[in-house]
């Protein structure tokens, strides 16, 4: 009886210690799709007393691939490679804590479409973290700030509704 009671325990155990969490759960190959929306605040110059232009803009929905590897021998730090269809590759750090990811802030270009046909060609500072969902999904939340500049106009730019959803190919 105390033995299949220690052979029970044993297995357990050892089922527990294989469940994936870090980087061996965030590891692989994903496809992407980004979705959300920006405020775009006019800074005025000194002086100027005109009502500054406030508006919200949807961007443009990103698709690409998504890979994370293993960063050297550091336990729970991993790269996180981003190439984006038609568009820029972006690379960066993150680390994984349980079935959290944490990226290290970055910098990526977009293109934004106002109500009014201005097209506004910017950077971006982005930063991000996630989760994973059932082993195979991330939804990473991510805040986008920065400044646009169109016909003399510039604008703060300010999201921080942005969501990638990656799912594990």
């Amino acid at each position: 009886m105390k033995k299949s009671i220690f052979c029970i325990l044993c297995c357990l155990v050892a089922m527990a210690s294989c469940q994936k969490k870090g980087m061996q759960l965030f590891r692989g190959d994903y496809s992407y799709k980004t979705s959300g929306s920006v405020t775009l605040n006019e800074i005025l110059p000194p002086g100027d007393t005109t009502e500054p232009v406030s508006f919200t803009v949807n961007l443009l929905n990103e698709i690409g691939q998504l890979e994370i590897s293993a960063l050297g021998n550091e336990r729970d730090s991993v790269v996180v490679v981003m190439n984006a269809m038609g568009g820029e590759v972006i690379v960066t750090h993150a680390f994984c804590d349980g079935n959290e990811i944490f990226l290290q802030d970055f910098t990526k270009n977009s293109l934004l479409f106002t109500g009014d046909s201005i097209v506004l060609k910017n950077e971006l500072n982005v930063h991000a973290s996630g989760q994973m969902y059932e082993d195979n999904t991330i939804v990473i939340n991510m805040v986008y700030d920065g400044e646009a500049e169109n016909n003399n106009r510039t604008f703060a730019i300010h999201g921080d509704n942005i969501r990638l959803a990656a799912t594990r190919n």
